[in-house]
């Protein structure tokens, strides 16, 4: 199992977030805990990093993964709709 951190933008998102989002967004977390590359996850190339990103629902999820130390450590939790204006 794969213990989560959350980086300054993704616990300030958290922080805004109403609690029905909140406890979306801790579900998901919780399933990433324990698959985090689950199916539709998206690995971003261009870094040398192992950063994925996951659309859950209304939200995308950008995440780094250290297999090394079992971490995962959310970068960052948007709305669909403020990624794409």
């Amino acid at each position: 199992m794969f213990e989560v951190f959350l980086d300054i933008h993704a616990q300030a998102f958290l922080k805004e977030a109403g609690e029905s989002m909140h406890s979306r967004v801790r579900e998901t977390l919780e399933e990433l805990a324990l698959d985090p590359v689950p199916q539709g996850t998206k690995r971003i190339i261009e870094s040398q990093e192992k950063i994925f990103r996951l659309r859950s629902r209304h939200l995308r999820i950008l995440y780094r993964v250290n297999y090394e130390k079992l971490t995962l450590i959310v970068i960052t939790i948007e709305p669909l709709t403020r990624m794409y204006h």
